[in-house]
């Protein structure tokens, strides 16, 4: 274990996109410190305000934080704006990019940090909070590391672990408690640093108790397998609710999207030959059979966002074909210019 000193700091770089960076970005700049920002065109292009439907480059442009878009972080224009970085505090928010050695030694001068969401180095990678709730997880983190050529390994500076209440069901519930608890613990710790150095004790992370996921597209991988137990596709809807579009299955043909659904277990056990099947419909919801509940579902939808729930009937069945499912072994490779993702297909079978 190394200790590492960091300040004094009177300007603070931000690097990545979402609403935590935009948030530390207005509230550092309110504070006095000087504050820059780079990010990727398609972090740039990201609405950040459900009320205001605005891109974080439009908020940022109208906050008056200086900003650049880049493809390449190792670009001209990128390395021009990185600047000086004797009194600066460089903090990444799910960049775009993979940094190179060089990139990290020689552009920041081995003074590049990461937020990190979850426990490290359990929960490496992607997929934001989707992988935690299918997995169940309710302890949340703060979590300051370096950044090294590696993704999410480097040694970790500062963390704090707290735990996600119950009300907590979907991501954008997860995201808002963890934007609190991350927005102050973030800014505390630039305080430490302002006007003094602060010695952080570092901690490595050992290797054999680490895990990856990686990141996911919704339309791509978020299919339920009927045969799944209630409790799993229960969670696995939860997983793709707000923020993201939503887990789907089909219908006569069609692809229907739901939200807002839970397992239920007082109409008692079901054949496996039962599941997807709609067994009871009210004009608020639903009632679909799995092989050991069911699962009450209050928000389907067409792809287009038309309700579907009072087009339902008794005796509809949702399916997903075996090949929808096996799309779920297809690697998600996104890139900085283009915010979609190219796919490639892995070795391992789908779920």
């Amino acid at each position: 274990m190394a200790n590492r000193v960091i300040g004094p700091i009177d300007r603070v770089l931000l690097i990545g996109g979402g609403k935590l960076l935009f948030r530390l970005a207005t509230w550092a700049g309110n504070s006095g410190f000087r504050v820059n920002v780079i990010t990727a065109p398609r972090h740039a292009k990201e609405k950040i305000d459900e009320a205001a439907p605005v891109s974080l480059q439009e908020a940022l442009d109208q906050a008056g934080i200086d900003t650049v878009v880049v493809d390449s972080i190792d670009s001209d224009e990128a390395c021009e704006a990185v600047g000086d970085l004797g009194s600066t505090f460089v903090l990444s928010f799910g960049a775009a990019w993979i940094f190179k050695k060089s990139t990290i030694d020689g552009v920041f001068q081995g003074k590049l940090f990461n937020l990190h969401g979850t426990r490290l180095p359990q929960n490496r990678g992607g997929g934001g909070f989707t992988w935690q709730v299918m997995m169940g997880n309710r302890f949340g983190f703060c979590m300051v590391h370096k950044v090294d050529e590696g993704v999410d390994t480097g040694e970790i500076i500062a963390h704090k672990e707290f735990i996600y209440p119950p009300s907590c069901r979907i991501p954008a519930d997860f995201y808002r408690h963890y934007q609190d608890q991350n927005f102050d613990f973030i800014a505390a710790l630039l305080e430490s640093v302002r006007v003094q150095p602060r010695e952080f004790a570092c901690m490595a992370q050992p290797e054999y108790l680490s895990t990856y996921w990686p990141r996911l597209h919704t339309p791509t991988h978020g299919w339920i397998d009927w045969g799944w137990s209630a409790a799993e596709i229960e969670r696995f809807i939860c997983a793709f609710d707000d923020p993201y579009p939503g887990a789907r299955t089909l219908l006569q043909g069609r692809t229907v999207v739901i939200k807002k659904a839970f397992a239920n277990y007082q109409d008692g056990y079901f054949h496996p030959a039962q599941a997807g099947l709609v067994y009871r419909v009210n004009p608020a919801w639903l009632c679909v059979a799995c092989r050991d509940g069911a699962i009450v579902a209050e928000q389907l939808t067409d792809e287009e966002g038309g309700d579907l729930l009072r087009k339902l009937r008794t005796g509809d069945a949702f399916t997903t074909p075996l090949e929808r499912l096996r799309r779920n072994a297809e690697r998600a490779i996104y890139t900085p210019g283009d915010p979609e993702p190219k796919f490639r297909k892995e070795n391992s079978g789908a779920t």
